[in-house]
């Protein structure tokens, strides 16, 4: 285990956003209307999210926007809101053409064969898709799915990203999620003969009770299915859950330093079995380019990503915007907003910049100064020159012909790259 990595951990790592979409939603300041936003567009190819907040059960890990139920007869309903919604685009922009199409939630897959169907072939009908146009969706192995995922398959849809977290039964079972490795196996080999060419399984490090032995043993089970793609996840720490947690089961998170010894065992088995750290805890066998976006890391195209339901979060050149997190106000108002902000000309640039950061390994301390992002205020030049320099000296960077580049153990720091980036630079009004 890699001493120089813990200590490096503990030293820089802290909280903070993951540098997805700049800037941050604590940060928005506008109040634009949706319909006006839309019209102010120039949208030609995009990126489509779509959440679905529905699930069965509560995991008491997931701090996502969701909607636990028993019932399948809102769904209907819920989907009618999210076509009304698309509709709003498609009026304003008919020959729009998707890149992707990314099914969030939630547990997508927990709606029926009917819903997706009515869903998808409503997104698709009259809209034209990119050659490169690929689907993708998030999905639990506790579910029976093979007809859906046959129409998906059908429809365009070759990647799944499956809810794994551990293989340890009973550690699952005290975040109240029940389920056996074999559902996962066989999920996976039910995606492969239907011709999803990409799996990506999520894992948690940091789960009460996992130990290095039985996180390995998770590791090697998940290795033998011969995934693509692994997401390995800390647990995030949701203080408003707290009390549900404990009521469910025995909640008391690892400390810092296990977390770490998990996270760097983790790292050392992922690489020995052929995975490469794209950064973020996101891994692949694959040797191709992956963007990033809200939806995490992607072979889509870098499109504006436009998103539909409760919750969701749209990215374009210009202006970010959440729809209601409340479902039932989504329900009434699918076509309002509640957050939005319009990008200023230095947070485009810096959002440009943290997507080299996190997607590239690379980026120009030139481009920030050719752009005026930092060269109008000598202080925070001098600051961010010294942050890079720290981090030179800590083998996180390399500098060579004006170009920063990450080295392999600095794409485990690639948050704390944007970190500095970001408070050297207090964006200015432009």
């Amino acid at each position: 285990m890699s001493k120089e990595l813990k200590d490096l951990l503990l030293n820089l790592h802290t909280r903070g956003r993951r540098y997805s979409y700049y800037p941050s939603l604590p940060d928005w300041n506008g109040d634009y209307d949706k319909v006006e936003i839309i019209k102010s567009l120039s949208l030609e190819k995009i990126n489509l999210y779509i959440h679905i907040p529905f699930c069965a059960s509560l995991c008491t890990f997931c701090g996502c926007n969701i909607k636990v139920t028993r019932s399948s007869d809102q769904f209907q309903s819920y989907i009618e809101k999210i076509l009304e919604e698309w509709k709003l685009y498609k009026e304003e922009y008919p020959q729009i053409e998707l890149a992707s199409i990314y099914l969030g939630g939630g547990t997508p897959t927990y709606l029926t064969l009917d819903n997706i169907k009515y869903l998808i072939d409503n997104i698709l009908e009259g809209t034209k898709c990119d050659q490169t146009f690929f689907g993708t969706i998030e999905t639990d192995p506790r579910l029976l799915q093979v007809e859906k995922l046959k129409y998906l398959s059908s429809v365009g849809f070759n990647s799944l990203s499956i809810g794994v977290q551990d293989t340890n039964t009973e550690t699952l079972a005290n975040v109240n999620r029940h389920q056996s490795f074999d559902q996962v196996r066989a999920l996976v080999n039910c995606a492969r003969e239907n011709g999803f060419s990409e799996i990506n399984l999520d894992l948690i490090y940091g789960l009460p009770f996992q130990t290095l032995k039985s996180f390995e043993k998770s590791l090697n089970d998940v290795l033998t299915l011969k995934p693509e793609r692994i997401a390995n996840y800390p647990l995030a720490k949701v203080p408003w859950q707290m009390d549900l947690q404990n009521a469910l089961g025995i909640y008391r998170p690892l400390g810092t330093e296990d977390m770490y010894d998990l996270y760097i065992h983790s790292d050392e088995i992922l690489k020995s079995n052929g995975h490469r750290l794209l950064g973020m805890g996101h891994y692949s066998n694959q040797e191709k380019h992956y963007n990033r976006n809200i939806t995490g890391y992607t072979s889509a195209l870098n499109a504006p990503l436009i998103a539909l339901g409760t919750s969701s979060i749209s990215n374009t050149d210009q202006y970010l915007f959440q729809n209601d997190k409340i479902l039932e106000k989504y329900h009434q108002y699918p076509s309002k907003i509640v957050s939005s902000h319009k990008k200023k000309k230095n947070e485009v640039i810096l959002e440009s910049i943290f997507q080299d950061i996190n997607c590239n390994g690379t980026f120009s301390l030139l481009d920030l100064h050719n752009h005026h992002t930092i060269n109008s205020n000598e202080q925070k030049s001098e600051t961010l020159t010294r942050h890079m320099n720290m981090l030179i000296e800590y083998r996180i960077l390399e500098y060579k012909n004006d170009v920063y580049k990450i080295t392999e153990l600095g794409k485990h720091f690639n948050k704390t790259i944007c970190q500095s980036i970001e408070k050297a630079h207090s964006s200015p009004q432009n």
